[in-house]
């Protein structure tokens, strides 16, 4: 699958939300083309220097879009679904667009007892952003998958460090960190 790319210096993964101000011609360009086609868009990580695409990366549809204050374009994402990226090219403009793989989603999981400070402090955060946590269902609370995802989303830790608990198969890389951060 052949997908119009944001470099991004966020993450987002599969069920997140976003919002995004969008003024260069590349990227007005890139909305046009994502509200007309199913497929949407891929959002992918910058590295620490913010020169180079980090592999993992995730498929996004646009959900909304409005005219902000100062007359910039805003439009809300969600992510899909997780992809690897391979080769790309940069169109005469800049706007990148790549060859993506799509990736398997982490299996649902119940969360455990001694796992419900995570879906706690997640809530108790959200909380303070009722535009943000209205996008989810509660249900999703329930997920240690879905849990870790938003947690990698939000963490103020590096790029390298969100990309390697992305590319792993399970949340198990992410928990660990949890455990160290949230202690």
């Amino acid at each position: 699958m052949k997908l119009p790319l944001f470099p991004l210096q966020m993450c987002i993964l599969p069920h997140g939300y976003s919002k995004l101000r969008i003024f260069e011609p590349r990227y007005q360009r890139l909305v046009k083309e994502s509200l007309k086609n199913d497929l949407g868009f891929g959002a992918c990580m910058l590295d620490e220097d913010n020169k180079t695409l980090l592999p993992i990366g995730t498929r996004c549809n646009i959900v909304d879009f409005e005219t902000l204050e100062d007359g910039l374009l805003g439009v809300t994402i969600k992510g899909v679904e997780k992809f690897e990226l391979g080769t790309y090219t940069i169109e005469n403009d800049g706007l990148k667009r790549g060859n993506v793989i799509p990736v398997p989603s982490w299996q649902v999981l119940p969360i455990a007892e001694h796992q419900q400070k995570y879906t706690q402090i997640l809530q108790d955060l959200l909380n303070e952003y009722p535009e943000h946590i209205s996008q989810y269902n509660l249900d999703n609370f329930m997920d240690l998958s879905w849990v870790c995802q938003r947690w990698i989303e939000i963490l103020p830790i590096s790029p390298s460090e969100k990309q390697h608990c992305i590319a792993a198969n399970d949340p198990k890389p992410t928990l660990a960190m949890l455990n160290d951060v949230l202690k």
